[in-house]
């Protein structure tokens, strides 16, 4: 009697070589337009953002600051720069993954045709343009998953005792979303649901969980991370494929 067949596993040890090979292919030729574009834009989207903070952060400081004594000005005024910058990298990368995510989408195409052969469509840069209102309600989609979620680890910060697992918490949640923000691109292209990528990540769930972290981590470091968003798109189609080769003979 022939066995059933079965979920194939994706090994931990193959995700530094993905991870790699994402790298290495958002350099390539042919990715390259795709990379740099929503990058040029990027980089003036968080000078703009980063004068409006500054600004708005200084006048916020003066005005609740003043009169108060020494101490208090300056745990406040801490308090307030440290939650500016929290706020801000969260609404930059916000915008920032919004703004990319057309140029993401053909870049994710790109790389599968590289790896593959095969384009996960026909669309012309202009029907993706035209895509671009169902491309953002997908997007926000994604924060619907991610916001309740970063509210109940905010909830548990603020507990004590309770909140010495928060740093576990979180690092768990932004290495899942890492892994869901930048497979998304490659399982949109081929229409595939939010609800069953997630169900086809979860499927994987060890892995994806690492995948994620490699990428989050990676974001953390300084200049580096402004290239890591196109580099985690092509390893996150590569990523897309392992988990689409997902039935093998027991």
């Amino acid at each position: 009697m022939q066995a059933m067949p079965q979920p194939q596993e994706i090994s931990l040890l193959d995700l530094p070589g993905i991870f790699l090979d994402g790298l290495k292919l958002s350099l390539s030729k042919e990715c390259r337009p795709f990379v740099i574009i929503p990058l040029i834009i990027n980089f003036f989207v968080l000078i703009g953002l980063s004068y409006l903070m500054i600004m708005h952060t200084t006048a916020l400081i003066n005005d609740l600051t003043g009169g108060l004594p020494g101490v208090l000005e300056f745990l406040l005024s801490t308090i307030l720069v440290l939650s500016s910058i929290l706020a801000g990298c969260y609404i930059f990368s916000t915008v920032a993954t919004w703004i990319a995510s057309p140029f993401y989408g053909i870049l994710a195409d790109c790389v599968e045709k590289k790896l593959t052969g095969k384009n996960a469509n026909d669309d012309t840069l202009l029907d993706v343009f035209k895509d671009i209102p169902r491309i953002v309600k997908r997007e926000v989609r994604k924060q619907i998953f991610f916001l309740p979620r970063a509210l109940l680890c905010l909830i548990i910060f603020i507990i004590p005792g309770v909140n010495l697992i928060f740093p576990v918490l979180w690092f768990l949640l932004t290495a899942w979303m890492a892994c869901i923000q930048y497979c998304d691109y490659a399982f949109d292209n081929h229409k595939i649901t939010f609800e069953q990528m997630r169900k086809d990540l979860a499927a994987n769930r060890l892995a994806t969980f690492c995948f994620g972290a490699v990428i989050a981590l990676v974001l953390t470091i300084p200049i580096f991370n402004l290239i890591v968003p196109p580099a985690a798109v092509c390893a996150g189609t590569k990523y897309y494929l392992k988990v689409q080769e997902k039935y093998t003979l027991a």
